[in-house]
């Protein structure tokens, strides 16, 4: 931004000061998605509430807003203790006589602005914060490009002010000095990191280490990975994105304040505002009610709740005895662990065996028969526990932490004067620090107070598991029944029909719920499995969540068990996953893994004395969704090949072709080259069989940035595969940005030409093509002939010309530049005339008008 600003300088002091305006609105984004990335997950959800915002601010002022509630209000309590130096240093009060950066950048911006307009209130004499510098710095923006039309000579007295200003921040704000990274998950489960601010080194254990969790994306470090979910780039650090507002369709805006393009990003995870997530069904009462013979907050029993028997008595048992301080209720998403707990807990509260049952729910998604809605969580971490049982216990509306954790360990322990007690956490595994509140618990509690904790991940030891897996036979055909009788399709769901329900779902009741409804909904019976497969939303509700915590070696397990519906011997699947082809994988880890999030089931089998392995159906379908993304797919592929000579009993359809083969070479290839081989031969072997499918050029060029190769190499395979597919416009946007990288300008140009007369991409891009050409031709960094020069930027002046009714005024400006590089002032001025008629106030086609004075007037 710096070097934008500095060749604006040499155009002109309207042209410089705008560009400075773009490096403060960046510099203000910037700052406040540092502070949200520091803020850890809380039920009020704070963080994910100023990100919804973000996403639909339309002006900088909004930013300023969020900025200042991170700074001080209530989500500020949120940020970890490594960002608090940022805190500090933007919200310390200094003096009149205090020498540090927030004074002389807070008065070089008040100069600045009072330069424009000397009614500003003068704070040379007056306690100031970085906040007034923000506050200042919207109403100069809103002053001058938003709202004003200031004079070249009032601008010319601003600009050194502002730009000293600027740099102040730019060299101390504590954000700035930070390690930044974007961090890529490669094949090998480790990661390529592209560090682009402060020390890299606090990311280097992640290119060496694949035991870590992170998505693809930008980071900073603050003693920690912190996850800056809105600041968008690549790999190759090739630009930044930053929010821009346009919240729409699902979507919305991003710009790059360097380039000056803008992209859409998804917005699907932004949809939902805070205040529209109800409480769940299951939500703790607000006090202590007399249940039978004891004190609790519990919810009512569930309504249709269907016994089970076996179930039943043996967690009944275990909250009875002297032995089991700690039990958990083990299972997948929806098999009915709280329904069977609240109808324990409510039988319990009888026998006068506890003071006190207390409730709380860290359930953040509700189950219902006509699909998962998002809800508002009771609980997310140890002080929320702590807080709500002192409230809960005291009445007291605001109890202090330290206080009220050390009321609950008192209790826990058996040391308060009332008890025992009776703790339950309802789904656990969406607690923020699982281990440390279990922990807690598990050292706090003493007999006869008791903990039970329900969880689809158990990833704790010394407590007592219960494991809850589907129905039996009996108990399904009881909850069927009931559920027909309830939709009035009794004489749709037959014997035949409810046999053929119970294997396709496993017994699992709340999917059984959604297969009835669906029946009932069509009048007629239709088919288990396509149901199932179409309902995308209750898949991802029961295991999207428990995926995401899997290693990549358990992906790669659970994606190939998904992907053979079967019974696999588990020697088998040993062996095909350890051969020699194959990277290293802990097979024996993931497969424990894969047991406690209840994704695997495991058959004995005492004729041959062997374990085998198979998948849910739901489960099942949900993973082979996964797997079409995948980049484990081709090799799993391979893994099935070999899977089928095990002696399965069927098989699934799966696209064969040369896909497996290519993933088995590209894997052998990778690790030989951890050994220092020469791989030439091998780079060969792909190459012939690219020649016959296209897609392995792809795969050839991942590899190749992969293994750190020269840029050269993967631009020539990206090539290679666009001579074969020439309308993939993905490929060509991947090849313009390795040109990009690799600084081969005149190329990038040829390859935006090719994309744009070939592929028929979106208006929207041929613009950006074009804003990137005139950017170029400006700057003198592209070398063209007399010839090459007319033919590209007449190529691209066509191309918009013939399109020119898809275009806004911002578009038009861009076509008006390629028309004056073109030596043609008239066809500019034409243009300008037509985007000012459609967007009378735009900026870049107003300044464009006074560049070419009379050419414009004359249209």
């Amino acid at each position: 931004m710096v070097e934008r600003a500095n060749r604006a300088k040499e155009d002109s002091d309207t042209s410089y000061f705008f560009d400075l305006l773009y490096m403060g609105e960046c510099l203000v984004k910037l700052l406040t998605l540092e502070l949200l990335a520091a803020l850890q997950d809380d039920r009020q959800q704070h963080r994910y509430s100023l990100e919804y915002r973000l996403v639909r601010a339309n002006g900088i002022g909004e930013w300023a807003d969020v900025l200042d509630e991170a700074l001080t209000g209530p989500a500020s309590q949120l940020l970890v203790p490594a960002a608090r130096d940022s805190q500090r240093a933007l919200s310390v009060q200094v003096g009149p006589s205090e020498t540090c950066w927030q004074r002389n950048a807070v008065s070089l911006l008040n100069e600045a602005c009072r330069s424009l307009d000397p009614s500003i209130l003068e704070l040379s004499r007056q306690k100031v914060s970085f906040r007034q510098w923000v506050r200042q710095f919207v109403w100069l923006r809103n002053r001058t490009r938003g709202h004003g039309a200031p004079t070249a000579s009032a601008l010319s007295k601003v600009c050194p002010k502002l730009e000293d200003s600027l740099l102040q921040v730019i060299e101390s704000a504590p954000a700035f000095s930070r390690p930044w990274a974007y961090v890529r998950r490669n094949l090998s489960g480790k990661y390529r990191v592209s560090g682009f601010g402060g020390d890299r080194g606090p990311f280097s254990s992640l290119t060496k280490e694949s035991n870590h969790g992170l998505i693809d994306g930008s980071y900073v470090y603050l003693d920690g990975y912190r996850h800056v979910r809105l600041l968008f780039t690549d790999p190759d650090l090739t630009d930044f994105f930053l929010p821009n507002g346009n919240f729409q369709k699902l979507s919305f805006e991003v710009l790059s304040y360097i380039s000056d393009e803008t992209r859409s990003q998804d917005g699907s995870k932004y949809i939902l505002p805070v205040q529209a997530q109800v409480t769940s069904e299951t939500t703790a009462r607000p006090k202590l009610d007399v249940i039978g013979n004891s004190f609790s907050n519990m919810p009512p029993r569930r309504p249709s709740y269907v016994q089970r028997g076996e179930l039943e008595r043996e967690l009944s048992g275990l909250l009875r005895d002297s032995r089991h301080p700690v039990v958990t209720l083990h299972g997948r998403g929806g098999v009915g662990k709280t329904s069977l707990a609240l109808e324990v807990l409510h039988s319990l509260a009888n026998d006068n065996n506890f003071f006190a049952i207390v409730w709380f729910s860290a359930r953040d998604i509700d189950l219902l028969p006509e699909g998962p809605r998002v809800v508002k969580a009771d609980v997310v971490s140890t002080e929320d526990v702590a807080k709500d049982f002192a409230q809960l216990m005291t009445s007291e509306l605001a109890p202090k932490l330290p206080e009220a954790r050390d009321y609950l360990t008192n209790c826990l322990s058996g040391q308060d004067k009332d008890g025992p007690f009776l703790f339950v956490l309802d789904n656990f595994e969406t607690i923020r620090e699982q281990a440390e509140l279990y922990s807690y618990l598990s050292n706090a509690v003493r007999l006869p107070n008791k903990v039970l904790i329900t969880t689809r991940s158990r990833d704790f030891k010394a407590d007592y598991p219960v494991e809850v897996e589907g129905m039996t036979r009996a108990e399904f055909s009881v909850l069927v029944s009931e559920v027909s009788t309830r939709l009035n399709i009794e004489k749709l769901v037959d014997a035949a029909f409810e046999e053929e329900l119970f294997e396709e779902s496993d017994g699992h009741p709340y999917i059984t719920k959604v297969l009835l409804g669906e029946v009932a909904s069509m009048g007629r019976k239709a088919s288990l499995k396509r149901v199932i497969a179409g309902k995308d939303a209750m898949l991802d509700a029961l295991f999207d969540r428990s995926f995401a915590a899997l290693s990549p070696a358990g992906q790669r397990v659970f994606l190939t068990l998904c992907s053979w519906r079967s019974l696999v011997p588990r020697i088998g699947l040993e062996a095909v996953l350890l051969r020699p082809g194959n990277e290293r994988l802990d097979v024996q880890r993931a497969l424990s893994e894969l047991q406690q999030l209840s994704l695997v089931e495991t058959t004995f089998e005492e004729a041959t004395k062997a374990d085998y392995l198979s998948v849910p159906l739901a489960a099942a379908l949900f993973g082979r969704r996964k797997l079409v993304t995948s980049p484990l797919k081709i090799a799993i592929e391979a893994d099935l090949e070999l899977i089928r000579g095990f002696g399965a009993t069927s098989t699934v359809d799966l696209a064969r072709g040369l896909g497996p083969r290519v993933d088995r070479l590209v894997r052998a290839i990778a690790s030989r080259e951890r050994r220092g081989v020469d791989l030439e031969q091998e780079f060969a072997v792909i190459e012939y069989i690219a020649s016959s499918y296209p897609p392995a050029w792809l795969n050839l060029a991942d590899l190749y940035q992969d293994l750190g190769l020269s840029s050269e190499k993967v631009i020539t395979t990206i090539n290679r595969y666009l001579e074969a597919r020439p309308a993939d416009q993905d490929a060509w946007k991947r090849l313009i940005d390795c040109y990009r990288a690799a600084g081969n300008h005149l190329a990038e140009m040829h390859a935006r030409l090719q994309l744009a007369e070939i592929a028929m991409p979106p208006y929207h891009d041929l613009s950006e093509s074009a804003s990137r050409l005139n950017g170029l031709l400006s700057r003198k960094e592209i070398d063209l002939n007399g010839d090459e020069r007319r033919l590209i930027i007449r190529s691209f002046r066509r191309l918009m010309e013939l399109r020119a009714d898809e275009a806004d005024a911002t578009d038009l400006s861009r076509l008006a530049w390629l028309c004056m590089h073109d030596q043609d002032a008239d066809a500019a001025g034409g243009w300008v005339a037509e985007g000012l008629a459609r967007e009378p106030a735009n900026q870049h086609c107003e300044s464009l008008r006074r560049r070419l004075g009379d050419s414009v007037g004359k249209h």
